[in-house]
């Protein structure tokens, strides 16, 4: 059965931005229920509970069941990966399973050591998620008002070892419209190669947020 992606009035909410050709295809990786923050829309309701997937069995069932479904690009997301002890191994091992890897991450548990891993994997992209331009419409959005300029500051270092992909936004009512083009040209200033606009999901905490 199809999933209706569109209709004259709604659209679902997009968490790739590019497709696949057939016969390969793409996949999300939810590696941890755990997040060092506790975002307002969260569709998956993480917080500093819940389970990690295991070294393990990402290595023994995982990826090969991937590499089965002629799975050709992995998004790792959470949670936040970053919080995940094992989030160095995990990509070196879908490194060498011969898969593209990108990461969705909050960037504020972005370590040196973790910095200078990606490099010398090498060729894995981040999407950072930045919800607006202020404490405010970010941080206190994500339930840490602090967490805004440590994103910022964390997407600056990114640009500047050119492991920055995209921003993903999930527009809210904290955020006054004139933020979005700030943020905008914050994503052109540094090489952001796109803007992912997200609408809230009736998922999760996003359904109270909704509400």
């Amino acid at each position: 059965m199809k999933k209706i992606i569109t209709s004259q009035n709604k659209a679902s909410s997009c968490f790739f931005r590019t497709s696949i050709k057939q016969p390969n295809r793409k996949a999300l990786i939810q590696i941890t229920e755990r997040c060092n923050l506790h975002c307002t829309h969260c569709f998956v309701s993480a917080g500093d509970y819940g389970s990690f997937m295991s070294l393990e069995n990402i290595e023994k069932i995982v990826i090969p069941r991937l590499k089965s479904c002629r799975v050709v690009n992995i998004t790792l997301t959470g949670g936040e990966p970053f919080v995940h002890k094992d989030i160095i191994n995990i990509l070196q091992l879908l490194k060498e399973a011969d898969l593209n890897v990108g990461i969705c991450t909050n960037a504020t548990c972005i370590k040196q050591h973790h910095l200078e891993a990606l490099e010398k994997l090498g060729g894995i992209h981040l999407n950072v998620s930045l919800d607006g331009f202020s404490e405010k419409s970010h941080g206190v959005f994500r339930g840490n008002k602090k967490s805004f300029i440590k994103t910022i500051k964390m997407i600056k270092v990114l640009a500047k070892k050119q492991l920055l992909q995209g921003l993903l936004v999930t527009p809210n009512n904290l955020a006054e419209s004139e933020e979005y083009t700030r943020l905008c040209d914050f994503a052109v200033e540094n090489k952001a190669s796109y803007v992912l606009m997200n609408p809230l999901s009736p998922m999760g905490r996003g359904v109270k947020s909704i509400q």
